[in-house]
C-alpha cells in the first residue's frame, strides 16, 4: 500500500475491552480521526463553507459515509503506540474514498476505506433538518486530495 499520510496515537484504556486489547470499533474511530488529520494536513475539514471553504460556522458541504470496511489483523493493546496510514484510493466526481492501515511497530493491526459523498442540503433555508444531495466535489478540495492519490 503506497501511503502519503501518517500520525501516531497512544491506545487508551477506554478504547479496549476487559483483555486489554482494543475494541473493534475503536480502530474505525482510528480510521477516522487520521482522515480528519489528513484533512486538516490540507486546510480543509468536514465541515466546510461551499463557498469560502472556510471551516465552521457555516458549514454547508457535508461528506456522509456510504461505506466503511475494516479487516482486523492482529491485536493492538492498551498503550501500544500506533502508527495509523492513510491515503486516497479513489476519487469520483462525487466521492471519495480512503485506504487506511494501522500498525503497531512492524505489525499490521487492521486494514480498511472509508467512502463519502460530497453533499449540500437541499432546501438548506426552508428545511431545518436539509436533505442531502449528493454534488461535485469542488475543484480545488480535488486538487488537494489528489496529491493522496495512490
Amino acid at each position: 500500500m503506497a501511503v502519503n499520510f501518517s500520525c501516531q496515537r497512544r491506545v487508551e484504556f477506554c478504547e479496549t475491552d476487559a483483555a486489554g486489547i482494543v475494541h473493534f470499533s475503536s480502530l474505525m474511530i482510528y480510521m477516522e480521526q487520521a482522515e480528519h488529520a489528513l484533512l486538516r494536513s490540507l486546510g480543509l475539514s468536514v465541515a466546510l463553507s461551499a463557498t469560502s471553504h472556510s471551516i465552521w460556522p457555516d458549514p454547508v458541504l457535508h461528506w456522509p459515509r456510504v461505506r466503511a470496511e475494516c479487516d482486523f489483523l492482529s491485536p493492538a493493546r492498551f498503550e501500544d503506540n500506533l502508527l495509523c496510514l492513510v491515503s486516497v484510493a479513489r476519487l469520483g466526481s462525487k466521492s471519495v474514498t480512503f485506504r487506511h492501515l494501522i500498525q503497531s511497530g512492524r505489525t499490521d493491526i487492521a486494514s480498511g476505506s472509508m467512502t463519502s459523498v460530497c453533499c449540500q442540503r437541499k432546501n438548506a433555508q426552508s428545511d431545518s433538518v436539509g436533505s442531502l444531495i449528493g454534488i461535485e466535489i469542488p475543484a480545488d478540495v480535488r486538487e488537494k486530495l489528489n496529491q493522496f492519490l495512490t
